[in-house]
């Protein structure tokens, strides 16, 4: 089983808000009865005498759907980002292990090895970091000790039959050439799918993140997510998968201080089984004998990527 064997879009439960494996049972149990494809386990909300192989084996023991893992530097609520200071072997190292007692694989930061420091998004500074066009994407390393020994891991990790989520969670206003560059760095390091959060402070942002989802849909050979961060970037959450984006992060409930972008799963449940969005070939009876060709669309796509490459390189380092 991997990310490309699920069906897309399918809806992916958070488990963000439990700190020991017998609340994230609970939730687990709940949140399949309400509809939910495959988990997301984030270990850095456990309480930190939960965060090893025996305590997490039980989780994986009664799991009936995928999960994955993540082991994020930080904690989140609400709108607040806490430090969680883990050490970036150890955090890793605790994730491909999981893959022997199960998981279907894991989450992997494009810096991870070599953090590279940003504003806190939550911070002034951080704001302001956010909506500048002109600042680099958050978490992606060009070291090249860096990527090799992400290259390694992944490896490893295919190895032992997981597979690798590469994320940047950016958390800036990307344009659709910038988004599909940080794609094919993923592609680039041997990474099975990626996963890339850009910042939406406007409707028009949520259009160009939507241009985005499609132009990665045509270009990338690996599954993709495309979401969005703030009170616009619901609107993205919603939207996205309908156009190529392999998932949608959900919660089984909001708790005092949960992460309130994310969807419910059984509201995203109910959404996918009444929406009428997969397209047919019935496309086809619209269209005139002779249309536009697609793959010269393509072409100009590649040749737009290529030409804001290099300033999405010199931002970034890659």
């Amino acid at each position: 089983m991997g990310f490309r064997d699920l069906p897309r879009p399918f809806i992916c439960c958070v488990l963000i808000d439990d700190p020991t494996p017998d609340g994230v049972i609970r939730t687990m149990k709940l949140a399949e009865y309400e509809g939910a494809d495959a988990f997301d386990l984030e270990i850095q909300s456990l309480d930190s005498e939960y965060r090893n192989l025996a305590a997490l084996d039980k989780v994986f023991k009664v799991a009936t759907r995928p999960v994955f893992t993540v082991f994020r530097r930080y904690l989140l609520g609400n709108t607040e980002f806490r430090d969680a200071a883990a050490d970036e072997d150890a955090r890793m190292r605790l994730q491909l292990d999981l893959i022997d007692h199960g998981s279907l694989g894991f989450d992997m930061e494009l810096d991870t090895f070599d953090p590279q420091p940003k504003p806190r998004v939550d911070s002034p500074e951080g704001k302001r970091y956010n909506y500048d066009r002109q600042s680099p994407p958050r978490e992606i390393s060009h070291d090249p000790r860096a990527v090799e020994r992400q290259m390694r891991l992944i490896d490893e990790a295919h190895r032992r039959g997981g597979e690798v989520l590469a994320s940047s969670h950016a958390l800036t206003r990307l344009t659709p050439a910038s988004a599909l560059a940080i794609g094919r760095i993923a592609e680039e390091r041997g990474a099975d799918a990626l996963k890339l959060v850009q910042f939406c402070a406007s409707d028009e942002d949520v259009v160009e993140s939507l241009a985005s989802t499609v132009l990665l849909k045509r270009e990338l050979k690996i599954p993709f997510v495309m979401m969005a961060m703030g009170e616009y970037g619901k609107l993205n959450r919603i939207m996205a998968p309908l156009l190529g984006s392999m998932l949608v992060f959900a919660r089984q409930d909001y708790r005092p201080g949960s992460f309130m972008d994310q969807p419910p799963v059984k509201a995203m449940r109910a959404f996918f089984s009444n929406a009428d969005y997969r397209i047919s070939k019935r496309a086809e009876w619209f269209l005139p004998a002779e249309v536009p060709d697609a793959a010269g669309f393509a072409e100009q796509a590649r040749a737009a990527t290529a030409a804001n490459r290099e300033a999405v390189a010199e931002a970034t380092g890659v």
